[in-house]
């Protein structure tokens, strides 16, 4: 019987990516797929073709055709069995010894009428999700750990059968995150599926998922590895933690096994309080560069006092996250001078696609890693918001990425994306994704294949006040003109003189202890030699 329902258990329904194969199977002159597995199970003589020598590989299965293959695979001969009492099915008819054979063994049986009587229905097509069902039941699997699908939920009826055929890695669903219980099972996906049971090189590899949680200014990116490690990789600022959690709460995160901190910037760095506060966090990983802000100071007591292993990442670092995956530190600098110099920038690598996050790692930055073998990535995630500082044409031409994403909020104060690095993106031909404008950004990928996925998040519409009607109007005499104040600067606009503030800095550093954002022509604090890019901001972030 176990081997019955092991048997049974690769027919376990992934539509996801297969290898696509061009050599037509020994006898089958309308296979062009899948022609490895189909002849593996060809030669055991666990299936056969049609009269007129095709396999037809995309017709649907049939209820009775996989009670046949698997009876087959078995090597059943002795059909002695107890009539099952199908109302369609009676002795003598064209399948009913293999059917009442199964019945008995358990790893499937009929449904039933709303009169309630059973019957079989073996013409009928089966579904993924009726096959997990009938998997797991027979099969008696265990649930290793929880996985979830996007079209998946209790009403399906078969929510736990697929989580725990996702946990054994025997399906890894489609590249959206769906898994199509209600999709139909062809013969050739049959054919994959119990070919993969019956030798694991057959098995695909585990999908992986990085998201580019839309935080608006700022960067947080998750990572769930083929093994379902997670790592948050920055946290977006204070005020978007909310945010953050969220989104981890609908992946069903309740531990980060790595949190890192690409650098000390109060938009990388400041929701990474509220995160600690609501998750276990086995290790955080930092740039080891100091900064006197109260939220970089805050978030070092907290790790602290949670006892959270905390290490200082070095170039040449090798993450340990996943063991499917490379996990490599190109950069980081904690004595850089400006922060963003002392972002940590990783490269994951899962079999043949990858991905290069760099933090707010600038153009001088960029210089120290180009000549890199391994910097060349499918998925670049872009420096600095957009900034005009980072991105350089000669990086773009090193990285060549298939793909970029940025991330950064609507209307800033800071013009991200500059205008010239939406171009370098575009004249180098790389499809570019931003947060602003996309929301959260998802890629799947099982180291071959790879999608991207966008989801914005729909405002509350605001109701519409109800009109009041209009009073009667009062006459009121003309009053007498008073001279208005003329209006401060916004805090933020870079122009704000705080009260007895210096007019005249160092440097950048000691500036931003007083003006984080720094400040524009005009103010008296404004010295063009902080003025790098010429831009009229000086030591903006």
């Amino acid at each position: 019987m176990k081997k019955i329902l092991y048997s049974l258990f690769i027919v376990v329904l992934m539509l996801g990516v297969f290898p696509q194969q061009q050599a037509f199977a020994k006898g089958f002159p309308d296979v062009s797929q899948y022609t490895d597995e189909i002849q593996f199970l060809t030669d055991k003589k666990i299936i056969t073709g049609y009269p007129d020598g095709t396999f037809k590989p995309k017709d649907n299965l049939t209820r009775l055709q996989a009670v046949t293959m698997i009876l087959r695979e078995k090597q059943i001969t002795d059909f002695t069995a107890p009539d099952p009492g199908f109302t369609d099915l009676k002795k003598g008819n064209h399948g009913y010894e293999k059917v009442a054979k199964a019945v008995q063994l358990g790893f499937i049986s009929g449904k039933t009428h709303t009169n309630g009587s059973k019957y079989f229905d073996a013409s009928a097509p089966l579904t993924r999700g009726q096959m997990a069902k009938i998997l797991v039941q027979g099969y008696q699997l265990p649930k290793t750990k929880d996985v979830y699908f996007t079209d998946v939920s209790d009403l399906n009826g078969f929510k736990d059968d697929i989580s725990v055929l996702a946990s054994e890695n025997i399906t890894t669903g489609y590249l959206d995150g769906s898994f199509g219980p209600n999709n139909k099972l062809t013969r050739q996906h049959f054919a994959v599926f119990m070919a993969r049971m019956m030798n694991p090189s057959f098995k695909p590899m585990p999908n992986m998922q990085v998201h580019f949680i839309d935080v608006g200014q700022g960067d947080s990116i998750l990572i769930q590895s083929p093994d379902g490690k997670n790592m948050l990789i920055d946290a977006g600022t204070a005020l978007d933690a909310p945010k953050v959690i969220a989104f981890l709460k609908s992946r069903n995160i309740k531990t980060l096994d790595i949190a890192l901190a690409t650098h000390p910037h109060a938009d990388h760095i400041g929701g990474f309080e509220e995160v600690l506060n609501t998750f276990t966090v086995k290790q955080f990983i930092d740039s080891g560069n100091v900064h006197t802000t109260a939220t970089y100071v805050n978030l070092l007591t907290l790790i602290d006092k949670k006892n959270i292993p905390f290490s200082v990442a070095q170039t040449g670092d090798v993450i340990a996250l996943d063991p499917a995956i490379k996990l490599n530190v190109l950069h980081t600098d904690d004595r850089a001078i400006d922060h963003n110099a002392a972002s940590i920038v990783t490269r994951l690598a899962y079999d043949n696609v990858s991905f290069l996050f760099t933090g707010d790692a600038d153009e001088r930055v960029e210089k120290e890693m180009i000549g890199q073998s391994n910097l060349k990535s499918t998925y670049l995630k872009v420096g600095h918001h957009g900034s005009r500082t980072s991105t350089s044409a000669d990086f773009l031409a090193a990285v060549k990425p298939q793909a970029a994403i940025l991330s950064y909020g609507k209307n800033n104060i800071y013009g991200h994306p500059h205008a010239e690095t939406v171009k370098r993106l575009k004249d180098a031909g790389i499809k570019s994704y931003a947060t602003e404008t996309a929301g959260t950004i998802t890629v799947t990928t099982n180291g071959t294949a790879h999608s991207v996925t966008t989801s914005l998040t729909k405002p509350v519409p605001v109701p519409k006040p109800v009109p009041k009607p209009d009073p009667k109007p009062v006459p009121k005499p003309d009053p007498k003109p008073v001279p208005k104040p003329n209006p401060k600067p916004d805090v933020n606009s870079g122009l704000y003189v705080i009260p007895g503030a210096p007019t005249s800095f160092k440097n950048c550093t000691e500036m931003r202890k007083t003006y984080p954002n720094g400040v524009k022509k005009g103010h008296p604090a404004y010295a063009s030699k902080h003025d790098r890019d010429k831009d009229g901001w000086a030591c903006e972030r």
